[in-house]
């Protein structure tokens, strides 16, 4: 029986997982590598993640499949050699074998859609009936293996996210995060494509997300003032999902300096803004989630 994650979340907060990537990266996931190829051919790997998360009190195990719409996938001659369906829907298996080891029967299990890396016109020449067919070929395989709900993430441009929202909904009638990356300009926060809170919010609502956002880009103590401009704009449930501070650049690699407990404690002030949902985006790791998890439950 599907648990009903829309009203969890409407009743108490819910913690999230933290960063894939990054954990499959200290793993020895290297650059020239497809992320989505370690589901089919290392998945003990992706399994142990998920086991790691869900033990520090992560409620919502998220799919280790970002990058595995055919659009993104056909971006690399790596990636061109998977199957979008099988990605995906072996992506819903780990996590659900990990979720039965864990024995933590009542976590849920979001199905991940990430960006397709492409952009619309005038940048780019993606037409929104191409990301919503890539879109609607994963949701389908990833509603066929079992997820609880959705959650649509990373978007840089309202176009790319209303075409994935739209392609859920006809597919499957189960809950959808939406969550759009915001950066931090003098006149506020605006994605890349220049988008603001407010036409996220709307556009996002109007198509029926469950659960409206941010994650990336951003650290945690900037998602604080980003939390309480949402909450402003609309009484939805809200999510955000900080990385662990502003990257630095240490023998070729991006490296996240911020500490779980500081990281922890940005996740209470995001929820005292109105956040209904919290967890980590780059450079976190179970450490973040379980001082979140024990700074939002038990209060340390």
């Amino acid at each position: 029986m599907t648990k009903d994650f829309l009203s969890t979340v409407k009743r108490r907060v819910v913690i999230f997982d933290g960063g894939m990537g990054s954990m499959l990266i200290a793993a020895g996931l290297t650059q020239r590598e497809v992320p989505e190829a370690w589901v089919l051919g290392k998945s003990e790997k992706i399994a142990e993640v998920h086991a790691a998360y869900l033990a520090a009190g992560a409620q919502v195990v998220t799919t280790a499949t970002f990058g595995a719409s055919r659009l993104k996938l056909q971006s690399s001659e790596a990636g061109k050699r998977l199957d979008p369906e099988k990605v995906n829907e072996k992506a819903v298996e780990i996590a659900s074998a990990a979720v039965q080891h864990s024995g933590k029967h009542d976590r849920f299990i979001a199905g991940d859609i990430g960006p397709t890396g492409l952009f619309f016109p005038p940048v780019g020449q993606l037409k929104a009936e191409e990301a919503r067919a890539a879109f609607k070929e994963q949701a389908k395989a990833l509603d066929r293996g079992g997820v609880d709900m959705f959650i649509i993430e990373t978007m840089y441009d309202i176009r790319e996210a209303v075409e994935a929202l739209r392609a859920v909904k006809e597919v499957s009638g189960l809950p959808a995060v939406a969550t759009l990356t915001f950066d931090k300009k003098p006149r506020g926060f605006f994605t890349m494509m220049g988008d603001a809170p407010e036409d996220a919010i709307e556009a996002l609502l109007k198509e029926g997300a469950s659960v409206v956002g941010a994650n990336c880009t951003l650290q945690s103590g900037d998602m604080i003032a980003l939390a309480e401009e949402f909450r402003l704009l609309s009484d939805a449930p809200l999510i955000f999902q900080p990385n662990a501070g502003r990257p630095v650049m240490e023998h070729g690699m991006a490296v996240y300096k911020q500490r779980p407990q500081d990281f922890a404690q940005d996740a209470v002030r995001i929820v005292a803004a109105g956040a209904s949902a919290v967890g980590g985006c780059c450079g976190t790791t179970p450490d973040f989630i379980r001082e979140v998890h024990s700074a939002l439950i038990h209060g340390k």
